[in-house]
């Protein structure tokens, strides 16, 4: 009878318990996140108040927004390996992630406003020097960083940038978007520093474009 009554209350703490944890890691990746926008406010004084590019496809090594982000800051990163260590401090990884996460990071640069640099692209040149923080037009509206996934079948289950694409396509979009991991809601971070939880995969198209495109191309 004891056994059998312990074993009943233990039936009953178990989703309490495993909600608490759920929400513990949550709250430690909005404060990763919140470091990400720490980050972010040092990198762009420093570089004409701009957003770093998303990655620049000219160089040997591949400078990703991540990386430079970290050393404006001062920050150690780790050297390209070909393997699936981490390469950054912990504020890039989600700790809700317990396997799978994306030696970049987990947690994704918008390709919609931090543009990439292609030299072979024609028009890619004008992303050379990242986006002024004067085109994105309010801050406190504009998300440039969130909890983001790579597609199913690859290793990684975090991804260290979001596809500009799910910005036209929403949640059908089957390449890297934004994951909704966290309470069924993505962590967001927006170009003020601010965070929210969002609901991305029932975003109508009107709002992922208010949301996570620039001005001119909503």
């Amino acid at each position: 009878m004891v056994v059998a009554i312990i074993g009943l209350l233990a039936g009953l703490l178990i989703p309490f318990i495993t909600k608490a944890i759920a929400s513990g890691k949550t709250g430690k990746a909005t404060g990763n996140l919140r470091q990400i926008g720490v980050l972010l406010n040092i990198y762009a004084p420093q570089n004409n108040n701009c957003l770093p590019v998303l990655i620049r496809w000219d160089n040997q090594d591949d400078t990703w927004w991540q990386r430079a982000v970290s050393e404006s800051a001062g920050l150690t990163v780790k050297p390209l390996k070909p393997n699936m260590d981490r390469r950054l401090v912990e504020a890039f990884y989600d700790p809700i992630l317990t396997s799978g996460t994306h030696p970049y990071g987990d947690f994704g640069g918008n390709q919609a406003i931090m543009k990439d640099y292609n030299p072979w692209v024609p028009g890619s040149e004008a992303n050379a020097k990242g986006t002024p923080l004067s085109a994105i037009g309010s801050l406190s509206k504009k998300i440039v960083v969130a909890s983001a996934e790579i597609p199913s079948g690859v290793p990684c289950k975090g991804s260290w940038y979001f596809q500009s694409e799910w910005v036209s396509q929403g949640n059908a979009f089957n390449q890297t978007k934004p994951s909704a991991r966290h309470g069924g809601k993505a962590l967001c971070l927006f170009a003020d520093g601010h965070i929210e939880a969002l609901d991305t995969q029932n975003m109508t198209s009107a709002d992922r474009k208010k949301y996570f495109a620039l001005p001119q191309d909503e």
